[in-house]
């Protein structure tokens, strides 16, 4: 049976120290939790949706992406980045150490396509920040959204079923909260967005469809 330990009673400092200890025990991560990384494994995601972003030497943060239900994330070393993984929800993780991956074909094999997916959110997301017009940056970021996290509705509709605040989306595109709430609202207007009862955004498949085109 796995055991749950609260992140603050982790003592992360021995984590590879303790391999037989660690691979048993799922850890969990309130919201707003920063997650440490370490060179010497992974962490696989078994609940909740973590964001993975890096800080250059300059101070300017970079977005590359999240990591649901099931997905594996971790770090690489580097001289100008400073990554980090931070719980967008409470978080339930499990810890993989490197050697066990390697001497593990079918744990390789279950890696690649995560390693792949990752690549290929973070390029896009480069692409979306490439767009000139905010309106147009914030349209593909939550298409990516609907596309990576969204759960299809009917009606041509998808539900995002993770909260993101303003101030949230308009970091990842370059802005201010005050654009983004207001080309939100417009989005409302329009008829292309919407909200739940919980407050998920639900979207207009048809108009929320252009991420990296």
């Amino acid at each position: 049976m796995l055991s749950i330990v609260q992140s603050t009673e982790l003592d992360y400092s021995h984590q590879q120290h303790q391999p037989s200890v660690l691979n048993k025990r799922l850890y969990f991560h309130a919201k707003g939790d920063e997650i440490p990384l370490f060179p010497e494994g992974v962490w696989q995601v078994t609940q909740g949706l973590v964001q993975l972003s890096a800080n250059y030497e300059d101070g300017e943060q970079v977005l590359f992406g999240w990591a649901a239900t099931g997905a594996w994330f971790g770090t690489q070393g580097s001289d100008t980045l400073d990554y980090q993984a931070i719980a967008l929800s409470p978080v339930y993780l499990r810890w993989l150490r490197l050697d066990e991956i390697e001497s593990s074909m079918r744990l390789s094999q279950l890696l690649l396509p995560q390693l792949a997916k990752r690549m290929r959110q973070a390029e896009l997301l480069l692409i979306i920040n490439g767009r000139r017009h905010t309106v147009e940056r914030l349209r593909g970021l939550l298409s990516l959204l609907r596309a990576e996290l969204g759960e299809i509705l009917p009606e041509c509709q998808t539900r995002i079923n993770y909260k993101f605040t303003h101030q949230q989306l308009a970091s990842a595109i370059g802005t201010t909260r005050v654009t983004v709430s207001r080309m939100m609202a417009q989005f409302q207007t329009k008829g292309y967005l919407t909200l739940d009862r919980h407050r998920h955004l639900i979207l207009d498949n048809s108009y929320f469809s252009n991420i990296g085109s």
